[in-house]
């Protein structure tokens, strides 16, 4: 059985101390959380409705701009019995984690754990995240939380060191969950695309040659999904499973549903939404129509940005998606190769390989 659990986010300033290159919140104000509200959010989740764990997020902005909520908050429910067992997570910039605050965190590390967004090299970072690769204790964050991944994002400046920068992260010993194409830009663009099918493709002969290494999501993808049974699902449990509590205590149904990155008139759309309906977020024509459907990951508040719909995907990552099926489709059969075995999910990746490249290799 699954367990029962609940993501829940809380905005604590729409403040940050840098001006990332593909930053999309672009109604951001200076407004903060009061402690005394953040702690009555909080506790509503962990003494009202059942959860096998609530995982409390702290979100900005960057969140550590608001050190001293965070550590009278933590303090004060650290320090009470509560019905549902919870952790808290934090996703930062590491500009701010120095002095009072690493020494903090160090000392309650088992209890909050904390994700640094590290988009590879130096050279790579400062272009996308305002010159802060130097003002960052990368040791630190890998010392205290071994085994948390970064979160990277790729833009269109720094597309052409795909492979460098992964590479780079890889050799800190950290693995990546998140390799996210930047939004805004059209990777349908043949320019980019050639870019990153040479860089996917080193990839690719990278792990290959190194495989005790975990694959980054970019070529990982579960391609045995294609060929099983197709089902209408809803990507993530937005409005659901999850929630988002902004500076003034609304609730929205997720981080990137909020006031920070839509106007008034479409936060008044999302609103009305019911987020319990699943069919309402299928692309009907992604679904009946594109062999990469099942695991073509689809954010609904990426979707609205970019074309106005949550549930029609963003048409300029389709070609990227292709291209990202192809290699992780090379990737998948040199593994199978090498460590043949007779499982259902190997009998339906092998059918995935071939449909693949059938339909994708020569683009």
């Amino acid at each position: 059985m699954d367990m029962k659990k609940f993501h829940l986010s809380l905005v604590l300033t729409n403040q940050c101390n840098l001006n990332c290159v593909y930053c999309y919140e672009s109604h951001k104000t200076k407004k903060s959380m009061d402690i005394q509200l953040a702690k009555n959010i909080i506790a509503e989740y962990l003494n009202g409705e059942d959860y096998d764990e609530v995982e409390i997020d702290f979100f900005g902005g960057e969140p550590f701009l608001e050190f001293a909520v965070i550590r009278e908050v933590c303090e004060w429910v650290w320090s009470r019995q509560w019905k549902n067992k919870y952790i808290f997570f934090a996703t930062t910039n590491g500009v701010l984690v120095h002095g009072e605050i690493k020494e903090w965190l160090k000392g309650h590390k088992r209890y909050l754990w904390v994700s640094l967004s590290l988009d590879g090299t130096r050279s790579s970072h400062n272009i996308n995240r305002s010159c802060s690769f130097d003002k960052i204790d990368l040791s630190f964050f890998k010392e205290c939380w071994p085994e948390q991944t970064v979160k990277m994002t790729i833009s269109k400046e720094t597309v052409g060191d795909i492979y460098d920068n992964i590479v780079y992260i890889h050799s800190l010993g950290y693995d990546i969950t998140g390799t996210n194409f930047a939004e805004g830009i059209d990777w349908e663009d043949e320019r980019y695309l050639a870019v990153v099918s040479r860089e996917l493709e080193k990839l690719c002969k990278y792990y290959m040659e190194h495989p005790e290494m975990k694959p980054v999501p970019l070529i990982n993808m579960a391609i045995h999904k294609c060929a099983d049974t197709r089902e209408k699902n809803k990507w993530c449990g937005c409005g659901e499973h999850m929630a988002a509590y902004e500076t003034d205590g609304h609730k929205y149904p997720c981080t990137f549903f909020t006031p920070m990155t839509f106007d008034e008139e479409t936060m008044r759309r999302i609103a009305g939404t019911d987020f319990s309906c699943h069919d309402a977020f299928v692309d009907e024509e992604c679904f009946h129509h594109c062999y990469l459907e099942p695991v073509c990951n689809s954010c609904y508040g990426a979707n609205l940005l970019a074309n106005g719909r949550m549930n029609r995907r963003d048409r300029s990552k389709c070609a990227l998606m292709k291209v990202r099926a192809v290699y992780s489709a090379a990737l998948k059969a040199h593994k199978i190769l090498e460590n043949p075995s007779d499982t259902y999910e190997n009998k339906l990746t092998v059918q995935a390989i071939q449909r693949i490249n059938e339909l994708y290799n020569k683009m």
